[in-house]
């Protein structure tokens, strides 16, 4: 990546197991809301009748604490927070990068566009040995 505007740091990241029916997701983020909490980041996923929501937000405990609080299911993990150029070939010298090194995604998501940075949260198989890989190409 060398060369290329990268932007890195460790992060957490908030897995709440929900009820995959309507309005469930639209209370778990008002409720968020009103206690201050911002959501930086999320995705979704479902299974049969259940789903997860992950979310990257601004208070990482106090979240949880309030998510666990209420009663829902909660798990914290350590993910990478990344923005880099929102330009063709930029993601794949990331994934280069990492892969090179013998590190697996094991999953992720991102956001961006036109004109703006790409913002990515990146699961990868050791987020200490990524963010080495990261400081060592600066």
């Amino acid at each position: 990546m060398a060369g290329s505007k990268i932007v890195f740091s460790k992060g957490t990241q908030l897995t709440v197991y929900i009820d995959n029916r309507q309005g469930t997701l639209s209370a778990l983020t008002r409720f968020l809301a009103k206690h201050g909490i911002n959501i930086y980041g999320l995705t979704l996923a479902d299974t049969e009748g259940h789903g997860y929501a992950r979310l990257v937000v601004d208070d990482t405990e106090k979240a949880r604490q309030l998510v666990e609080d209420s009663g829902e299911l909660v798990a914290a993990r350590d993910v990478l927070l990344i923005r880099i150029a929102n330009e063709p070939g930029e993601l794949a010298r990331l994934l280069e990068l990492l892969a090179a090194h013998n590190l697996n995604i094991e999953y992720g998501y991102s956001a961006g566009g036109p004109g703006d940075d790409k913002g990515l949260v990146l699961v990868p198989s050791d987020v200490e040995a990524a963010l080495d890989v990261l400081k060592q190409d600066r």
